[in-house]
């Protein structure tokens, strides 16, 4: 039988952050039941995990739309999860990228990643396809993302972010095309705040409200192009004044190529899946 919990990630008092699905099987799932179960929670990302034979936990992840192979945000709620069960300390898991260690650290669960520089935009046709001119860019488009390649676009303020308005049509196509997993456009406020937006496949060209390899890559892009940041740094993600908003947290350094992601992650519901004739 199924365990399922619903978490809560990227979030802080005025920023509800993303609902997270947490799936314990006491057995290795099918894709096809994690597909069909994730388009029955309809969060936008849900994990599964399970003991593998090593007795370490695997850990995969979908949303409604594709699977993913690796989720920031799904493995800080599994830790969170998988704490709540089994005692505190760090958790380890195997994705389909290879292992993944979350910490909790200052309140918060935390993980690390390696972050490569991000490299310039090949077809810069893109930018009028998005009805974006080369005036109204801050900086040079970029790509970075390791498994899950997206496009960085600096804009010169936040109101001229929030100003963005895009189809899921376009996102999908331009994705598709370029082979890229998401579109990124982000402002920075100061050392410490950066606001950002996010279009990605796995929400079907659909805006997320906080996206933890997202977050990451805006350290890839200033490795590419010096931005002007501090060893912290907020993350604000989605349109201002809405209810789909997330806050996502950095630490990192210069002297080295991983940075930490966190997030406070708070477990609202526990049940038993409910399995369908």
């Amino acid at each position: 039988m199924k365990k399922v919990f619903l978490a809560r990630v990227f979030h802080r008092e005025s920023m509800q952050g993303n609902l997270t699905g947490v799936v314990v099987c006491p057995e290795p799932p099918s894709p096809g039941d994690c597909r069909y179960i994730a388009r029955r929670l309809g969060f936008p990302d849900t994990c599964f995990v399970w003991r593998g034979e090593s007795g370490n936990w695997i850990h995969r992840t979908f949303s409604p739309f594709e699977e993913l192979s690796f989720c920031t945000q799904t493995l800080l709620a599994g830790a969170a999860t998988l704490q709540e069960m089994a005692g505190p300390g760090g958790c380890s898991f195997e994705t389909a990228v290879g292992a993944a260690v979350v910490h909790r650290d200052e309140g918060l669960y935390w993980i690390r990643q390696e972050v490569e520089a991000a490299r310039p935009l090949e077809d810069r046709s893109v930018l009028s396809r998005l009805g974006l001119g080369e005036g109204l860019l801050a900086g040079e488009p970029a790509v970075t993302g390791g498994a899950r390649p997206r496009l960085y676009i600096p804009l010169p303020s936040p109101d001229a972010l929030y100003r963005l308005t895009l189809s899921p049509e376009t996102v999908l196509k331009i994705c598709r095309e370029q082979g890229l997993k998401g579109l990124c456009f982000f402002a920075v406020v100061d050392g410490g705040l950066i606001a950002l937006r996010v279009f990605t496949t796995s929400l079907g060209g659909g805006e997320d409200a906080a996206t933890g390899g997202a977050a990451l890559g805006l350290i890839g892009y200033h490795r590419f192009r010096p931005l002007v940041l501090s060893g912290r740094v907020r993350v604000e993600q989605g349109q201002a004044e809405t209810e789909k908003r997330g806050c996502l947290r950095l630490r990192w350094s210069p002297a080295s190529p991983s940075v930490w992601l966190g997030s406070p992650v708070d477990v609202l519901v526990r049940g038993t899946l409910v399995e369908s004739d």
